[in-house]
């Protein structure tokens, strides 16, 4: 997020290697810096590098109700501009998609 210099292809591998799943409590921390930064961000890049960014940075792997809270507070607060509120809608959609998924499989396991 604070490197400008880096190429479209390798801004993209290292945010492709960034996310784990298997690293979900390392991460969580940077949920509060992602939100910081991303208008920034937007406004500050290109198109392309911003979207990379935005949208491979999402907190998507925390699967929880607190990153709905955050994204939803900074959404209320952070006044974005259009494009960027669709993409950080757009990824919060999966988190939210994740949770129903979870609360059905739990659901059914029950019986």
């Amino acid at each position: 997020m604070e490197q400008e210099t880096l190429t479209n292809t390798v801004q993209q591998a290292v945010i492709s290697g960034w996310y784990q799943p298997e690293q979900r409590e390392l991460l969580a921390p940077w949920t509060a810096k992602y939100f910081a930064a991303v208008k920034g961000i937007f406004e500050e890049r290109s198109h392309e590098m911003g979207q990379q960014i935005i949208v491979g940075l999402y907190p998507s792997y925390q699967v929880s109700q607190e990153t709905l809270d955050a994204t939803d507070a900074w959404l209320a607060s952070a006044e974005p501009a259009p494009a960027l509120r669709r993409m950080v809608v757009e990824a919060r959609s999966g988190v939210e998609r994740a949770l129903r998924a979870q609360a059905a499989d739990r659901a059914a396991a029950q019986g």
